[in-house]
């Protein structure tokens, strides 16, 4: 090929009632496809000139390189036939030769093997009209549209009944499963059934492909294994988002063209990401009228009916994937509850109790188990804590390692979500022997919580991120609940509550007060108190003895305190809070500190 010019001409493929049209600038080469990767039809520009594909390998009737076209600089253009043996078809029954050249002016009809080919100088495409709005995305009223549609365009109107029907059909389509088959499949034969085309189809854009999800063709069509969309509709559905719609000059009945209409379906943002695609037959003995403006306005409806049930299942299936995401951390009646109430997360301070439980020595037991078999034990724990937290309508706030944080009080407003923790933390000890038998046989030494439990106000909210969504609690409540679950492991108790919330209890609860502490980044002493389960036995007269020996304690009266303490441990040899309680009247007994804080400091988290 020669070097381009700046002389500009269109080139129009016809094949089997489809069109491909090529806007080309100088020269160009016209053949079938040098291997399968090579796109068809196509018209790519090389370093030379145009290449322009228009049949597919196995089309031996068209040559790899078949007919090269050159503008010359006095108007005509040179062609030229780069075929070893095949011919190229002239006006008036001509043939160029291979290896011939022919000096023609534009326009001009040509046959290369099956397909017809119309090459002319540039003009508005004069047989492409379109509807003068762009399409509404989904969301937008689509009455202003019905109304103009339901009432006349360019002189044409619709009847009582085919209006009732078109209705029909469209509210029929609505109510369809969006996305499924059959929704497709509806809209398909919307357009054969009702709009009286021959071919009806659905089509997504993959990539820069247009796909078919579904097509429906009226009695007259006979299937076409080949088919393929008219690229030259579709690029300016794709442009402008516009329907569009094709009605061929005459001269073009010669070669078999259909008219074709598209509309475009639009997601939420506006943007094509398909369209409903229908021909018509204006040739043979049942060939049909020229598609309508009418017509394509009520195409355009039914995409626009298309993008809104496709928006409804992306709504549905955020709503599903926010319903799902909300119960990972709320009661499924909560989470339903927030769908309809999202301002309850909004963040704001409010009344709450945290929970803290921690699995002891799960360290030093994952050791001896392996990767597989500490997940699968994490899961198991980690799901019956979980459904203890839920059971009293907790918030699961997050699993950090071998602990679990739950929350009452937020996003619901809970007045007793201090005595919803408490029955909470007891539960979780209730199935602790459960859970030791199911892994007795793997753990060689049975599990053991330790919980801690403050109240008091906090900030609750998202306390995750934009892209995260965490719902949680943060403020000095939080990070006591945390220090009051540590000081479990120095008192050698399984559970404790801070003091706001033993004030939020009422008698039923078995509690005993142990001592006031000094927690880590906590300026303000904390009084503690033990919480057992209701049926433990010996605990009226072991929480008498030891609030008696805790009130010498604080007096200063270490002597009388040791003999308090020393026979309840006859009693309790056990009791690990008798034992630390002991441990510290007899050394102030020994030391004889010169001055005296009842107050325990614990360093340690």
């Amino acid at each position: 090929m020669n070097a381009m010019t700046n002389d500009r001409w269109q080139l129009r493929v016809y094949d089997s009632g489809h069109l491909y049209v090529a806007d080309l600038t100088g020269s160009a080469e016209i053949g079938r496809q040098q291997t399968n990767d090579e796109v068809q039809p196509s018209h790519t520009l090389q370093h030379d000139g145009w290449r322009v594909v228009i049949a597919p390998v196995e089309d031996m009737s068209i040559s790899r390189q078949h007919l090269e076209v050159e503008p010359l600089t006095d108007g005509h253009f040179l062609l030229s036939n780069k075929s070893n043996k095949l011919l190229v078809g002239l006006p008036g029954n001509q043939n160029l030769e291979p290896g011939a050249t022919s000096k023609v002016l534009l326009p001009i009809v040509l046959r290369l093997g099956r397909k017809m080919l119309r090459l002319q100088l540039p003009q508005a495409d004069e047989d492409l009209k379109n509807l003068p709005m762009a399409t509404l995305a989904p969301g937008a009223s689509l009455l202003p549209g019905l109304r103009a549609t339901f009432g006349q365009a360019q002189g044409q109107a619709m009847d009582t009944d085919q209006l009732m029907a078109w209705i029909q059909a469209f509210l029929g389509l609505l109510q369809s499963a969006a996305g499924s088959e059959d929704f497709y499949v509806k809209a398909a034969c919307a357009l054969v059934d009702l709009i009286k085309l021959d071919a009806g189809r659905v089509l997504f854009r993959t990539g820069s492909q247009w796909e078919e999800k579904a097509m429906h063709l009226s009695a007259r069509q006979k299937p076409q294994p080949e088919w393929r969309p008219s690229s030259r509709v579709l690029s300016n559905v794709l442009r402008d988002k516009k329907t569009f719609w094709q009605v061929p000059e005459m001269s073009s009945s010669t070669y078999g063209l259909d008219a074709v209409v598209a509309a475009p379906i639009l997601d939420r943002k506006g943007d094509v990401i398909g369209a409903l695609y229908g021909e018509r037959r204006l040739t043979g003995n049942e060939s049909g009228d020229p598609i309508s403006q009418l017509e394509a306005m009520l195409v355009e409806v039914l995409a626009s009916g298309v993008a809104a049930g496709l928006a409804r299942v992306e709504q549905e299936q955020a709503a599903l994937r926010s319903r799902l995401q909300m119960e990972q951390f709320f009661t499924p009646r909560l989470a339903a509850k927030l769908e309809g109430h999202p301002e309850l997360l909004v963040g704001r301070d409010t009344e709450v109790s945290v929970l803290f439980c921690d699995i002891r020595g799960f360290s030093r037991i994952t050791e001896k188990l392996g990767p597989a078999k500490t997940v699968e034990l994490m899961s198991d724990v980690m799901s019956v804590l979980t459904q203890c937290v839920l059971d009293r309508e907790g918030v699961v706030v997050d699993y950090v390692g071998d602990e679990v944080m739950a929350m009452w009080g937020a996003p619901e407003d809970q007045p007793d979500h201090a005595a919803r923790a408490c029955r909470t933390a007891l539960s979780m000890f209730e199935a602790l022997p459960t859970i030791n038998e199911r892994w007795q046989s793997v753990v060689t030494e049975p599990l053991t919580f330790g919980i801690g439990i403050s109240s008091g106000t906090a900030r609750v909210g998202n306390v995750g991120s934009r892209i995260k969504f965490k719902y949680g609690a943060l403020g000095n409540t939080v990070n006591l609940g945390s220090r009051v679950q540590g000081a479990t492991k120095f008192l050698k108790a399984s559970l404790l509550i801070a003091d706001a919330t033993r004030a939020g209890l009422d008698d039923s609860f078995h509690v005993r007060c142990l001592c006031q502490v000094r927690v880590v980044n906590i300026a303000k002493p904390v009084t503690l108190f033990e919480m057992v389960p209701p049926n433990k036995p010996g605990w009226d007269g072991l929480k008498l003895g030891y609030e008696q020996g805790l009130a010498e304690f604080i007096k200063g009266e270490f002597r009388q305190a040791c003999r308090i303490l020393g026979r309840m441990i006859l009693d309790h040899p056990n009791d690990g809070p008798t034992l630390i309680l002991l441990s510290r009247a007899v050394a102030c007994l020994v030391e004889k500190p010169a001055s005296f804080d009842p107050v325990m400091v614990l360093d340690g988290k």
